[in-house]
């Protein structure tokens, strides 16, 4: 109940009470009229005037009335706005629910997109490569920015280490997929080496592929070293490359924006960074 709500059901109430004790004087005020017109007839007279003691003044009895109705209107003004607090209550407590859930989400979204070397350990144990790929042109929507938490501000930066840590990758990529594809692999684009290079060294061992998938895992995992990696195996190269795109632009994102939202601008859910996984013996999918 607004506060307006509130102050036109107390006035009604307040109304009410006045119009019926006005009800009551009105309807009382002919019998008022007649005991002082039988007084002053008695009085001519020398009959005796009656004992005031032994009737009761109806304004007195409105007027009794009307406290008791004011102060039941009292009590149920208070009973209202009491509801009202707690209805509040409740409300922001269903409020502060909701967007605690929502955080945790984009926490738990963040995360898998994000993976940690716990988050390694698993994925290497079931053969799987996981990694997001900054996107060639950071155009966000200010919703896109809001969901974030960055600002329109932060845009040129975030494009830039994208652009850089993408240019990066390439100059290791490139080559890798040209062999795979036997030609310029330009007309591929980044985004399209991994699964390019996966797909031919598959066809020639595919046992050596899965080898060096989870190889990679375990290398981010913290159980081994890179230079473990098969000498010239080019699965293994590729996604070591691919496993640290975002950790490249994240890293020269925090020295510009501070380490929270440079993960938001790269893991953040909202980001154009995309998401591949690869698992070992499968094709890879995008999420």
């Amino acid at each position: 109940m607004t506060g307006h709500e509130q102050a036109f059901a107390f006035g009604g109430c307040v109304v009410g009470a006045l119009v019926a004790y006005g009800s009551v004087r009105l309807s009382n005020a002919p019998s008022h009229r007649s005991v002082r017109e039988s007084t002053v007839a008695a009085g001519a007279t020398g009959d005796p005037a009656p004992d005031a003691g032994g009737s009761v003044d109806p304004a007195m009895v409105a007027n009794a009335n009307l406290t008791e109705s004011l102060h039941q209107c009292s009590e149920s003004l208070a009973s209202l706005m009491g509801d009202k607090a707690r209805l509040e209550q409740q409300l922001d407590a269903e409020h502060t629910s909701e967007a605690d859930a929502s955080r945790a989400a984009r926490a738990r979204r963040t995360a898998r997109r994000d993976p940690s070397q716990s988050d390694w350990k698993q994925l290497a144990s079931a053969g799987t490569i996981r990694y997001v790929l900054p996107c060639a042109s950071f155009n966000p929507t200010p919703e896109v920015l809001d969901r974030l938490g960055l600002g329109q501000t932060d845009v040129p930066a975030i494009r830039s280490a994208f652009a850089a840590a993408r240019e990066a990758a390439w100059a290791q990529i490139g080559p890798l997929c040209a062999t795979a594809l036997g030609g310029p692999a330009d007309r591929v684009g980044l985004d399209s080496c991994a699964q390019v290079i996966l797909d031919a060294e598959r066809k020639t061992s595919p046992a050596d592929a899965d080898n060096a998938m989870r190889a990679v895992g375990a290398v981010k995992a913290g159980l081994a070293d890179p230079s473990t990696l098969p000498a010239n195996d080019p699965v293994g190269a590729a996604f070591l490359v691919f496993t640290g795109i975002a950790k490249d632009a994240e890293s020269q994102l925090a020295s510009v924006l501070g380490p929270d939202d440079a993960r938001a601008a790269v893991f953040g859910d909202g980001s154009c960074s995309r998401m591949s996984e690869f698992t070992t013996s499968g094709p890879g999918s995008d999420l």
